[in-house]
Parts: structure tokens; sequence; C-alpha cells
């Protein structure tokens, strides 16, 4: 199992900068960055795309991600450019994360009316098939309801650089990471907690049954599609002590859960959960 951290662009590069190389010495497979135009009011969120390429350029190993990219305020042909610049200067060490993008302040920045959930779906399947069509062909054209190209040479072409992770808890979003993913990505969130009594574990258990049967479906053999969950944003607590990271580990992995992602500590216990991730990340490298 691979060990990734969800990394933060809220500090002032110096103490960013640091914060990678000490991930990338302790083995961490890869570094991903939420690309919202802010979280929470922070007074500092670096624009993430620009933070990784700062990233890619003061390491040298530990690979990068976003967590994720969304239609809200990207489009299909600059977000791809970006994709495939970055994926250059990190010398293949970039994966695309994508994602529908709910409401809230990502949504609204533009203004115009809010999209209901399946008006986002459909947004999302555009996004993702001219994403996949601009990194795989070397012209791309497309008309859609929410995004068009009109014979666009942006660099892309086979083999497809870089590689595509799709976030999806529902059947259509993984039909997309089916069709188009290298990596499908999830969460420790419960979507229905009166159904599975507010567990986590229970709700990826139940996406991972789901995302196999539409991987049936699609005539994609479910076992070649890597799968990552990310720990600790909701339910679970992985970085408590090492006990609970052993716990996370052995029952994810039980679901076949291919890489964990923590959240980089932060906080008042941020010195204790450090001390239990490097433990986790020289475990996993020695298991491994």
């Amino acid at each position: 199992m691979q060990l990734d951290v969800i990394m933060w662009p809220d500090l002032p590069w110096p103490g960013m900068r640091q914060e990678w190389l000490h991930a990338e010495r302790l083995g961490i497979g890869r570094g991903w960055l939420y690309d919202h135009l802010n979280l929470n009011g922070r007074p500092v969120w670096h624009e993430a795309y620009t933070a990784l390429a700062a990233a890619a350029a003061a390491t040298t190993r530990i690979g990068l991600g976003t967590m994720v990219t969304a239609p809200n305020f990207r489009h299909p042909v600059t977000a791809a450019k970006a994709a495939l610049s970055l994926d250059a200067l990190a010398e293949g060490r970039f994966v695309m994360g994508i994602g529908a993008g709910g409401p809230g302040g990502d949504s609204d920045a533009f203004g115009g009316e809010p999209l209901s959930r399946a008006e986002r779906t459909a947004r999302f399947a555009e996004f993702t098939e001219l994403t996949d069509l601009l990194l795989s062909r070397e012209r791309a054209d497309y008309t859609g309801r929410y995004f068009s190209a009109r014979d666009v040479a942006i660099g892309g072409g086979e083999p497809r650089r870089p590689g595509l992770a799709v976030a999806a808890t529902a059947a259509r979003g993984m039909e997309l990471a089916a069709r188009f993913a290298d990596l499908w990505i999830t969460q420790d969130v419960s979507q229905n907690p009166a159904v599975y009594a507010g567990s986590p574990y229970a709700e990826v258990r139940r996406q991972i049954a789901e995302l196999d049967e539409v991987c049936a479906k699609q005539d994609r053999d479910p076992a070649g599609l890597a799968r990552l969950a990310v720990l600790g944003y909701g339910g679970e607590r992985p970085l408590a002590s090492i006990e609970a990271f052993r716990d996370c580990a052995g029952r994810y992995a039980a679901l076949d859960i291919t890489t964990l992602a923590v959240l980089w500590p932060r906080g008042d216990q941020a010195r204790a959960q450090l001390a239990v991730l490097e433990e986790a990340a020289g475990s996993l490298g020695r298991a491994g």
C-alpha cells in the first residue's frame, strides 16, 4: 500500500518548501493539493498548479497531484494545458485529479445561476471527456453544453501525460473513472449516514462494490483501476496514534485500497500527528 499526503498551500513558500522536502525524505508516494480559490477563509491560499510547480522544482522523487481540479472555475483547455506543462516540469511525477465540484464559493465565483446536482454531473462528464481528449490527442474538437474546444493543439498525445485520477462516489462518476481514469479517488465521508450509521468505512466498502459493478459494465478490469482513499477529512483519524494508523491501513487494504492519503498535520496536535506520520511512513517503507 502506498502512503500519500494532502499538503496545504497555506504558508509562505519557505514554509511550504520545507514541508514538501520533509514529505519527500519520509518516502511519501505523492503530495496532493486541494484545488480551491480558498478554503475556510485562510489568509494565505496559493493557487494549486502554481504551488505544485514550485514543489516540483524543489523536489526530485515525490509525486504531485491536484485533489481535485473541478469545473467550478476551470475550463478543460486551460486546465489540461497547465497539467501537461506541470507534468513536463515534474518529469512525469504529476497526476491530474479531477472531480465534479460542489456548491459554494468556488461555484459562485463567476456568478450565474446555481447548478443542480444532475447538472453538475452532466458538466463533469463533459469536463472529463474533453480533458481526456486534450491529454491524449494532438488536436481536439469538442462541442458540449458546458464546454467546447475548436481545433485545439496544446501538446497532448500518446503516451498520455499526465495520469488522470477521477474522484467519484456515485455510479455516473464511477462510469467516468472506469472509462478514463488511471486512479479512482474517494474519502472517509459517509454519503448516507441514515443507512450506513455514519460509518465512512461502510460507505467506502459500498462504493467499491458499486465501482466493481460499473467496471464490469464498462469492460474494465476492476483490478486494473488503482484506488485511493483520503482519510482524516471525515470520520477516520489515522494519525491519532500509530495503532490507529495500522488499524486504518489494515481495514482499507482489505477493501483493495491501493493508496491511503492522510492530511499533512496542522493545528494543536500537529507535532504528535507528524510523529505518527513519520513512523507510519517508515513502517510502510520497511514493509515494501
